[in-house]
């Protein structure tokens, strides 16, 4: 245990605990190696677990996490939903270009965080096409757009053909293979997948700019100034504290650098979409 978490009234709100992830070659014993310390280091009082190498896990060792400590694992998407339609809209109308005018790709296969998704970007676009594992929820997932929002959107089992019509890539989904070099060079795209399957593509094209996730301020949550939590903080810690306010966004992380939207909108016009 390396120290306890204050809020601002000097009453403790968490524990700061060091367990080595990197030390492990095996994925499996990685995980089997995190559950052990975790259930050696939480008491009655923890409910939730924020992993400082989320990054590390995916999805599969997320659930594995959960069911053996019984503990919530914060990963972030909610707070990359909230944020993603002000994101979106804050770009294009720097760039001067109109959001609605743009079509929407999302590649994932959960039918509860697609619809969420869809739903927050209902007022700002009106094309969207999923692709991925939907199958079995893609009937569940149109009927309920189409009487909560009145979009009709389109799915999709063969994407590569029509990849150069989409100004907006989101991905949630892990191990899905896309061919980067039919997306438009000043196409958005973010990663918002466990394993940054599509950021960590070692041919992607240099014109392309993923945007892997959403830094946040701490200035304003109710926490008090520690050694452990950095100023800067990502989407999966920032989700903890709950606030949502479009004022604690500070930047976009991009290849492990953190640009403001302002910078990013800058780079997009005068290096024609390369950071």
């Amino acid at each position: 245990m390396l120290g306890d978490i204050y809020n601002k009234e000097e009453i403790i709100i968490g524990k700061a605990a060091g367990v080595f992830l990197k030390d492990y070659k095996i994925k499996e014993e990685l995980v089997d190696g995190l559950i052990l310390a975790i259930e050696k280091l939480k008491d009655e009082y923890v409910d939730t677990l924020i992993l400082d190498d989320l990054l590390l896990l995916n999805k599969g060792d997320i659930e594995k996490i959960k069911n053996n400590t019984q503990l919530m694992v914060v990963d972030g998407i909610k707070v990359l939903v909230f944020f993603l339609p002000f994101v979106l809209k804050s770009i294009y109308q720097g760039l001067k270009e109109d959001l609605k005018e743009k079509e929407v790709l999302i590649i994932g296969d959960e039918e509860e965080v697609t619809k969420e998704l869809i739903e927050a970007l209902s007022q700002e676009v009106r094309f969207i096409t999923l692709v991925g594992d939907y199958e079995n929820s893609i009937d569940n997932i149109y009927e309920y757009i189409l009487e909560k929002t009145g979009l009709s959107i389109f799915y999709s089992k063969r994407i590569d053909r029509i990849l150069t019509n989409y100004s907006v890539i989101i991905n949630l989904k892990d191990k899905y293979s896309l061919n980067m070099n039919r997306i438009r060079k000043e196409a958005l795209i973010f990663d918002f997948s466990m394993e940054k399957g599509l950021a960590n593509i070692k041919d992607r094209p240099n014109r392309l700019t993923v945007i892997e996730d959403f830094i946040f301020s701490i200035d304003q949550l109710d926490i008090k100034a520690n050694p452990f939590i950095s100023p800067l903080i990502p989407s999966y810690l920032y989700e903890y504290f709950y606030p949502y306010r479009y004022g604690d966004l500070v930047g976009l992380l991009i290849h492990g650098m953190v640009y403001t939207i302002e910078d990013f909108i800058d780079h997009k016009i005068i290096n024609k979409g390369k950071l």
